[in-house]
């Protein structure tokens, strides 16, 4: 029987067919006869905001690596290695008995020198010192590949400043609940630090009046995919004088930067507005917008009081979780984010096989080849545009498992009895790492996520893949199971993944990862077309009542998950026509059908209301059971293959084929 093991920590998580509601016809909801038992055995648990394929996946690796570092904690460690970094970082976290005892001492030097401002000169100042701490403010900073030169590192200067999710948050009026709600936050977390009621009042209506300026100011999350108007050159010169009032160059050089021509400017407009922000608001709004960054950012390495308001907002208002995760969890999750590859190293030693990484190889290359096949029957694409795409297609590479060489750690000192120091280093360790590199020769061997992620990515700069360890296992990847299972699976994964080359936005990159216009003016509106079809239909699908998929922003997830079912199919029949012995029913499903619910399994999800509300102003990816549904039954073989196991005999609509690929 699938998922028979007792074990709790160790039972089985991947695909069964004990997860499926055979009381629900497929033709009627795909979704739930895939998954609908499981989705009734498993509510969200209180300390979550969902729950799905994803996070159970994860809560097994948190266990492994909650192992590793009591380990590493609690057994003695050379000083300098890895394992001593890990433990002690992880000890400082859960030595509450020390957070509690030093309050908010770890960051009053910060809000004294915020406090004593007494011009913009010096507010110009405090905001560089806040900066090289990691506190935001305002707007991003950041380092990557250079969109129009992938070969060296650019400095990116973006919109930000603001502490709740989305701009949509201020500027709609359906979340006036949340926003009074976050009023009343600040004014708690204030009077937690100190200030009487009158103070925290007044900071408060300073801090709301300036995110509601920045958040009016900001672009929104489908501007935001627009590659291209968000890549803007600006020569220092014009950065010094467009921006005066911002001193980003000096900000740039108080971070240690190398000699550069030009920045990045994400939205200029943006800026503008930051700039003018001397204008619309007195000094002390402004010192106390910063107070509130330095407070509001610090909260979850405080004590308990502090963080316990914190998650009060965050985490149970804005998205109905009920308690927090166990402490252990967090700080899992924090070491993940600090030294993330320090852990990563310690997880691969003894969680990831050879055999797991071959296997995986050999599915990307059948996946790989079905894409390449596609690329030469598509029939909407010019001989020249598409001679380009096999160029780029050929250049492509593939990450699997973990890094050649991990991150060097050695220069990060980590102390056993200091959380927030510690997290400080590690934040101005990789603030130090990423500016060091701006102007010089991209790694290409980076990774941009940990190994121990359960994800996947697709990065267009690198024209690259990658697929950490931490997915490759059940429900993803299982080496136990057959064919069918797998590329419903990870098959699927991967061939979204290689479709992100090719979606609205990977597009618009070359074989080399330049942002390059390579297609000829008439493909590029025969790809716009299709993909307004795909927008139009998913944005009819209702997520929660009066809440629907915002198609133009899910537009490149959808068209992965369309073009990555579709190639993963094909993968499969290519697979079973070499080994025609395991073209057979299994627990009375044939292959295709055990493909089809093998992809709706792994989107499987309960999820809870307030999250929904929020990712569906900020997630590129539509919702779970849009995932699981939509591929599947507008595939063009989703009918005739389950056919028979649907009373209805056809589909109650006629799905058109989206699949652009």
């Amino acid at each position: 029987m699938e998922g028979s093991n007792s074990n709790k920590e160790k039972r089985y998580i991947g695909f069964s067919t004990s997860y499926m509601d055979l009381s629900v016809d497929p033709f009627e909801d795909f979704y739930n006869y895939a998954c609908g038992k499981w989705r009734a055995k498993n509510p969200v648990p209180q300390e979550e905001s969902r729950h799905d394929s994803f996070i159970q996946l994860s809560n097994r690796n948190f266990e492994i690596l909650k192992e590793i570092a009591e380990s590493c904690s609690y057994n003695k460690q050379e000083k300098g290695t890895v394992e001593q970094k890990v433990g002690d970082l992880f000890f400082s976290f859960m030595d509450t008995k020390s957070i509690e005892k030093k309050g908010f001492e770890p960051i009053r030097p910060s809000i004294t020198k915020i406090g004593a401002i007494s011009d913009f000169e010096g507010l110009k100042e405090v905001v560089k010192e806040l900066m090289k701490e990691g506190i935001s403010a305002l707007f991003e900073l950041s380092s990557a590949e250079d969109k129009k030169d992938s070969n060296v590192y650019s400095f990116y200067v973006t919109q930000g400043g603001l502490s709740l999710p989305d701009r949509d948050y201020y500027l709609k009026r359906e979340h006036s609940k949340v926003l009074l709600d976050y009023k009343k936050h600040i004014i708690k977390m204030f009077k937690i630090y100190g200030e009487d009621n009158k103070t925290a009042s007044f900071y408060a209506n300073s801090i709301f009046k300036i995110e509601n300026y920045l958040a009016e100011s900001s672009r929104s999350s489908v501007e935001l995919r627009d590659e291209i108007k968000n890549y803007n050159r600006f020569s220092l010169q014009q950065i010094q004088e467009r921006f005066n009032n911002l001193d980003i160059t000096g900000i740039y050089s108080a971070l240690g930067g190398n000699n550069i021509s030009f920045m990045v400017v994400g939205q200029p407009e943006f800026l503008d507005k930051v700039n003018a922000i001397k204008e619309k608001f007195t000094l002390d709004e402004i010192k106390a917008y910063l107070k509130w960054q330095v407070l509001n950012q610090s909260a979850p390495l405080l004590h308990s009081k502090a963080e316990d308001e914190h998650f009060d907002f965050f985490g149970r208002k804005l998205m109905g979780k009920k308690i927090q995760e166990p402490r252990w969890k967090r700080s899992i999750r924090l070491i993940d984010f600090s030294i993330g590859e320090a852990l990563g190293k310690l997880y691969v030693e003894h969680n990831f096989s050879k055999d797991a990484k071959k296997k995986a190889e050999e599915l990307v290359k059948d996946v790989k080849s079905i894409f390449l096949e596609r690329l030469k029957a598509v029939k909407w694409m010019s001989s020249s545009t598409r001679k380009k795409a096999f160029k780029k297609f050929s250049m492509l590479s593939v990450k699997i498992g973990y890094p050649e060489k991990f991150r060097d750690y050695s220069k990060l000192n980590i102390d056993r009895n200091d959380l927030f120091g510690n997290i400080k280093n590690a934040i101005k360790f990789e603030i130090n790492r990423q500016i060091k590199r701006i102007g010089k020769k991209v790694d290409k061997k980076e990774w941009l996520m940990t190994p121990s992620m359960v994800n996947a990515y697709y990065n267009p700069s690198g024209n690259e893949l990658a697929f950490p360890a931490g997915i490759l296992q059940p429900p993803f990847f299982d080496a136990d199971k057959d064919a069918a299972v797998n590329y419903g699976g990870i098959g699927g994964v991967i061939g979204h993944e290689i479709t992100h080359g090719y979606d609205d936005q990977g597009r618009l990159y070359d074989g080399n990862g330049r942002m390059k216009e390579w297609w000829l003016p008439q493909d590029a509106s025969k790809f716009d077309d299709l993909a307004k079809k795909v927008a139009d239909f998913y944005s009819t699908f209702e997520i929660i009542p009066g809440v629907t998929v915002n198609g133009k922003l899910t537009l490149g997830e959808n068209i992965a998950d369309l073009g990555g079912i579709s190639i993963a199919y094909d993968a499969l029949q290519s697979y079973l026509k070499r080994n025609p012995s395991e073209n057979k029913e299994i627990d009375g499903f044939t292959p295709e059908q055990r493909f089809f619910i093998a992809w709706s399994q792994i989107w499987k999800s309960n999820i809870r209301d307030e999250t929904a509300k929020m990712f569906a102003m900020i997630d590129p990816h539509s919702p779970e059971k849009i995932r699981g549904l939509v591929p599947a039954i507008t595939h063009p073989k989703f009918e005739s293959v389950l056919k028979s196991k649907s009373k209805l005999g056809k589909l109650p609509k006629k799905y058109p084929n989206l699949n652009m690929w």
